[in-house]
């Protein structure tokens, strides 16, 4: 019989070395996006769409600012990011 420890996903698996090619992929599928480099995702606009994706009407999409180019706008996407957690299952956490 296994133990917990036999089936524990150690730090080197291969779930740790995921590419940004295989992340910008998923994004792209999933959300329907053109993304092409991973810092495009900084502006935390996917990471809105995701979370909006996974619990739907958490995230007023309206107020994403999808063309951010300054940390204020930034800081705007993740102020709604974090408002959408904390109404979510992850407040439970």
């Amino acid at each position: 019989m296994p133990s917990h420890a036999d089936t524990a996903v150690g730090m080197m698996d291969g779930a740790y070395f995921t590419s940004r090619k295989d992340i910008l992929d998923f994004f792209n599928e999933l959300l329907e996006l053109n993304l092409t480099k991973i810092e495009q995702t900084a502006s935390g606009a996917v990471a809105c769409q995701l979370t909006e994706y996974i619990f739907p009407g958490s995230i007023p999409l309206k107020k994403v600012k999808w063309d951010a180019k300054n940390d204020y706008e930034y800081i705007q996407n993740y102020k709604i990011l974090q408002v959408a957690l904390q109404r979510t299952a992850f407040s439970d956490m």
